[in-house]
């Protein structure tokens, strides 16, 4: 019984692919979509191509090159008449038609996964088409040109440039550059889509640019104050909550990715955590001021002269920092300090070198770490002077001075300091 079973399951997968797209295609027509490729026309197509995977171990290549040859002729015919009695041209049905008769064949040759993969996707395509239709036609040309230019530097310009240090001391590496400019490029068109998405979308919005650096969300959320004064309240909020990715991600998790040293993580992890867990409960409090609605999006998906912008100072900050911990170590402080006002993330890799070149020890790495953090939470401080409202600069301080003075006593306690 078993081995019959087993004889029997690629049919019945065949079976399954067809009833998949077959299924949707019917409920379609009951919502009044003309639609030649219901259950029973999937099933067949389908256990048409499970029949040509089966003959094909006979016969070998040729017979597949029948096996389409056939699928078009049947799938022309029907094209043709379908299209003198509707007068209509579109060939989406005609496509998937060709897809569930290859999902057939997949399966038939024992690559269910593949076939089922397909299938899946041709019945999610069709059933969506409306909504994807109205989606595309909601896309402005700026958009488009921004994801065009995002799909350029990271599919086409990233793979051909060279991963190897050159220049002076070997301090450039052209593919971690722009590495860099590509994963910057996706969490600023990330931010966008974020507000054009939802109106209601400005933590989100704030969590992901402060993935990378809380600096630029300040300046952004900064201009937002002086636009929307009457949001100044949940924009000093968001601004505050800019250090929870600033703790996690751009000191904690860069420490330790840049080092791999868990002994260091995690003196650094305490401070960060705690920061973190306060700003969280923060948040939770005050959820519902956190979002306000009809924030709109900037007015630019891609700034590119930003990001290259940001790409370069990354460069030279870590640059600056490994020739002074080399030539001037008593320095490294204020320059680590004055780097991280600038940016965090640039300043927690520069550490992280030098920790992993011994130029540093285990305790100056972490005092290093946790003086970016200091140096990234209390620029929100400073920054807020740009605002001209009077509300958000106040709340931007004293939660700035306060999360700074908290950060100081942590690595006090943690003999760090």
């Amino acid at each position: 019984m078993a081995m019959a079973y087993s004889e029997l399951e690629p049919l019945l997968m065949s079976v399954a692919v067809g009833a998949i797209v077959g299924l949707v295609n019917e409920y379609r027509k009951i919502t009044g979509s003309r639609i030649f490729l219901g259950l029973r026309t999937s099933i067949f197509t389908s256990m048409l191509g499970y029949v040509f995977a089966l003959l094909y171990e006979k016969a070998g290549y040729l017979l597949l090159g029948v096996a389409f040859i056939s699928i078009t002729v049947i799938a022309a015919t029907i094209y043709v008449e379908r299209a003198r009695a509707t007068r209509s041209l579109g060939a989406t049905t005609y496509v998937s038609m060709f897809l569930v008769f290859a999902s057939g064949i997949l399966v038939g040759m024992g690559m269910y996964l593949q076939g089922t993969v397909i299938s899946v996707l041709v019945a999610v395509l069709s059933f969506y088409k409306t909504q994807l239709l109205n989606a595309i036609s909601r896309i402005r040309r700026e958009e488009l040109l921004a994801l065009l230019n995002l799909l350029v530097i990271s599919l086409v310009i990233l793979p051909l440039l060279p991963d190897k240090f050159i220049g002076p001391l070997g301090i450039f590496n052209p593919y971690e550059f722009w590495f860099t400019v590509v994963v910057v490029a996706i969490i600023f068109f990330a931010q966008y889509v974020t507000l054009r998405v939802s109106k209601r979308g400005l933590l989100a919005f704030t969590i992901i640019g402060g993935l990378i650096s809380s600096t630029t969300v300040t300046l952004s959320l900064i201009q937002l104050s002086n636009e929307r004064r009457e949001a100044s309240r949940s924009l000093a909020l968001n601004t505050l909550l800019s250090n929870v990715p600033l703790a996690l991600i751009q000191v904690l998790a860069a420490i330790y990715f840049t080092t791999y040293s868990a002994q260091l993580a995690a003196i650094v992890a305490v401070p960060t955590m705690l920061i973190a867990l306060v700003l969280t409960l923060l948040g939770a409090i005050k959820f519902k001021e956190l979002s306000p609605t009809n924030i709109e999006p900037p007015s630019t998906p891609l700034p590119i002269l930003r990001i290259v912008e940001f790409a370069v100072l990354l460069f030279i900050i870590t640059s600056v920092a490994k020739a002074i911990g080399v030539l001037f170590p008593s320095l490294l402080p204020i320059t680590i300090f004055v780097s991280a006002l600038g940016n965090a993330l640039g300043a927690v890799i520069a550490v992280g070198i030098l920790y992993n070149r011994s130029i540093i020890t285990l305790k100056v790495a972490a005092q290093l770490a946790l003086l970016s953090l200091t140096a990234g939470v209390i620029e929100k401080a400073f920054l807020s002077l740009l605002s001209s409202s009077w509300s958000y600069r106040r709340l931007v301080i004293a939660g700035s001075a306060a999360l700074g003075a908290f950060t100081a006593v942590l690595m006090y306690l943690l003999g760090v300091a």
